[in-house]
């Protein structure tokens, strides 16, 4: 077996993870390397990793998977991707975990009052804040991920409401379902967590209409930056939204000149809220690289119509 790992950085630990994995099979980072090794484009596969470069697939007649390094699916080219070929996202539980983390950590931060107990500090006041109800937590994009953030939610006796594409059955409570019922799940909610990929179907799907509802809300991004409208969102921030956590953006890394960066209800981290595990990852993408040479279907697998 001949793997073909595309990684812009960190080759080295995916390279050592997956070789540890697969002792004695050939594990190549550039077609250069293809050459030295005397591997022809014929023996390739699978090919591994984030920067895949979808024209050259073609070059590879005996592909029989891509394995994604990351959830993120707004990067495949699907006019050149064979309809019979597997793409499967990674779905780790170390990152989702990672993920959920963040997640928790901001919504404590925002309905316990860390925010302007911070404020305080610098005008030396010893105040206490009094929490007034309970506030709802709304999963924004019902997937492997979301689920665990709303159990971890759950955890911390977090009202839970939640919206996906389908219909799903959850434990929590609400599930809202499609376009038609977006605004009121944003009414339904106190703080957002957006989880949601970005397809054509899930660009800019949050925009003034939802954050209007959201009211004075958080808006809490760990999806896709795409799936907001960024000028929608700052409409809302110079309005009544009381703040927003952005981890992810439309163009990475923010540019110098987004205001967002100066925006005083805006806190930003750069694309951290779940960081890939090279040795935790590869067990998960050769869990389906072994399912895949079973002739069983991989999960999650990724289609034209998936998201």
């Amino acid at each position: 077996m001949a793997i073909m790992l595309r990684m812009l950085q960190n080759i080295g630990p995916w390279t050592e993870a997956l070789q540890q994995r697969y002792p004695g099979e050939s594990i190549v980072t550039s077609t250069d390397e293809m050459v030295e090794m005397g591997i022809e484009p014929e023996a390739i596969d699978y090919i591994v990793g984030w920067k895949v470069k979808w024209h050259e697939l073609h070059l590879y007649p005996n592909l029989k998977g891509v394995l994604l390094s990351s959830a993120g699916i707004d990067h495949l080219d699907w006019d050149v991707i064979p309809d019979d070929l597997p793409v499967v996202r990674l779905i780790d539980p170390s990152m989702t975990n990672e993920i959920a983390a963040y997640a928790v950590h901001w919504v404590v931060h925002f309905t316990r009052f860390f925010d302007r107990y911070r404020g305080q500090q610098d005008t030396t006041t010893w105040q206490v804040e009094q929490r007034e109800h309970i506030k709802t937590v709304g999963v924004l994009g019902l997937g492997a991920i979301g689920t665990v953030v709303a159990d971890r939610m759950t955890d911390f006796d977090y009202p839970v409401v939640s919206w996906s594409r389908s219909a799903k059955d959850t434990p929590y409570g609400r599930h809202y379902v499609g376009a038609q019922e977006l605004e009121e799940f944003f009414q339904a909610a106190d703080l957002v967590v957006n989880l949601l990929p970005l397809s054509d179907a899930t660009r800019h799907i949050v925009g003034a209409q939802q954050l209007s509802a959201l009211g004075d809300g958080v808006m809490i991004n760990a999806g896709r930056g795409g799936t907001i409208d960024t000028d929608a969102l700052l409409t809302a921030l110079n309005g009544d939204l009381h703040a927003a956590v952005l981890d992810v953006f439309e163009t990475e890394p923010l540019p110098d000149d987004s205001p967002l960066w100066n925006h005083p209800k805006v806190t930003i981290t750069p694309h951290i809220a779940g960081e890939t595990n090279p040795y935790t990852a590869t067990q998960v993408i050769a869990a389906n690289i072994d399912r895949i040479n079973r002739d069983e279907e991989p999960y999650p697998k990724v289609t034209r119509t998936t998201y």
